[in-house]
């Protein structure tokens, strides 16, 4: 709602969860405990002129991620920051801002190179 009342008309929504960008895409209605979030999640979408849902690993997006983190632990229920608020958070956005990435393990990779 944010978006839209700060007139934004295009929205690039990125979300770690590939089931839930599966569900927003998807066009099937379900009777499951979430679909009324499910139903509000796109009712909100329609209100902008160009939407785009992507999936993304959680790697990615470590500034959203340590800003949630923190925001668990806030008293008030709205916080806008003009700054980021601690030096971790700096050291997030300069290597963002710097395109340094982030490796990714998982089961089907070696942390070792082969020669």
């Amino acid at each position: 709602m944010l978006a839209s009342q700060l007139g934004i008309t295009q929205l690039l929504v990125e979300v770690d969860a590939k089931v839930v960008v599966e569900l927003m895409l998807s066009s099937k209605s379900s009777n499951n405990s979430f679909s009324a979030l499910l139903n509000d999640c796109r009712y909100l979408v329609c209100q902008f002129n160009q939407v785009r849902i992507n999936h993304i690993y959680r790697e990615v997006k470590r500034c959203p991620d340590h800003l949630a983190k923190g925001g668990c632990t806030l008293i008030g229920n709205f916080v806008v920051l003009d700054s980021p608020n601690s030096d971790e958070l700096c050291i997030i956005l300069d290597s963002d801002a710097f395109g340094l990435y982030f490796l990714r393990l998982s089961t089907s990779t070696s942390p070792f190179m082969a020669s």
